[in-house]
């Protein structure tokens, strides 16, 4: 069974300027970590939603699964916080009113279609995690150490759990319509998660690191030209599979949460 773990950090040795030397992945990153509070509360709700639904008394392990997510994503937001107020990535305009309106588009659908639009988020994202182990992203691009311990931490337990949220949604209802419609959510509401806040923040990193906007900006956004974002053929066919099960992993993926677990030193609750 999944265990919830927290991660020490040293947030004080942390500045703006020295938690990551590749230019790319410091933005990249930056983007992320201001977007995970907003993004984790969206799918916290997704799943706490649904968790009491009568679909799921017939498999109690569903039920303990989807509380054990909860937990855990509970525990990233509550670990980038301090990070983010460190860094300076907690105050941004748009992300305000990008959550807002995330919330709103939320309000109008039903609980099982966000469901599925946070399950398309992180299970068709997985090629994202992947694309960051294969160019081995957080060693070698010059992460301060306790960026490096967060990160390894928080991705390790996303590929433990990208399962759990479409293997709810499986058991509860598992139709095409719900994945469509769920699909264009967390689409739309990802824009407003994570999109929205790359000028902000590609003008803060340019001013901070003594660069010009309009070239940073620039390298950023061929960088992105060159990111895998794990959504392909391959990968869409399985979140609409009615067969595939979501759980089944390969073997590099218990590989790799186990080597990130004892480098970044989480201990289990």
């Amino acid at each position: 069974m999944i265990k919830v773990k927290t991660v020490k950090l040293d947030t004080d040795s942390l500045t703006e300027t020295n938690w990551c030397e590749n230019d790319f992945y410091r933005i990249f990153y930056a983007v992320l970590t201001a977007g995970i509070p907003a993004f984790e509360r969206y799918v916290i709700k997704a799943v706490r939603d649904m968790r009491d639904d009568p679909s799921l008394d017939n498999d109690p392990r569903l039920r303990e699964l989807a509380d054990i997510f909860v937990q855990q994503e509970i525990a990233h937001t509550r670990a980038h916080m301090p990070v983010n107020k460190q860094l300076n990535l907690d105050n941004f305009f748009m992300g305000k009113w990008g959550e807002k309106i995330s919330r709103f588009i939320a309000k109008l659908t039903s609980k099982k279609t966000s469901l599925a639009g946070s399950a398309f988020l992180e299970f068709v994202g997985f090629g994202f995690f992947e694309d960051h182990i294969r160019k081995d992203v957080l060693d070698a691009s010059g992460f301060h150490e306790e960026m490096q311990k967060l990160w390894k931490w928080h991705l390790s337990e996303e590929l433990e759990h990208s399962f759990i949220k479409l293997k709810v949604l499986n058991h509860i209802n598992n139709s095409y319509w719900y994945k469509f419609w769920g699909m264009l959510e967390g689409l739309i509401c990802v824009q407003f998660f994570i999109t929205v806040l790359i000028p902000e923040i590609v003008w803060r990193d340019a001013k901070a690191n003594n660069k010009k906007f309009w070239p940073h900006l620039w390298m950023f956004l061929k960088g992105l030209g060159d990111t895998d974002w794990g959504v392909n053929g391959e990968s869409m066919r399985r979140y609409f599979s009615k067969d595939f099960d979501p759980e089944l992993k390969e073997a590099w993926v218990q590989d790799h949460i186990d080597k990130w677990i004892a480098e970044s030193g989480a201990q289990t609750k």
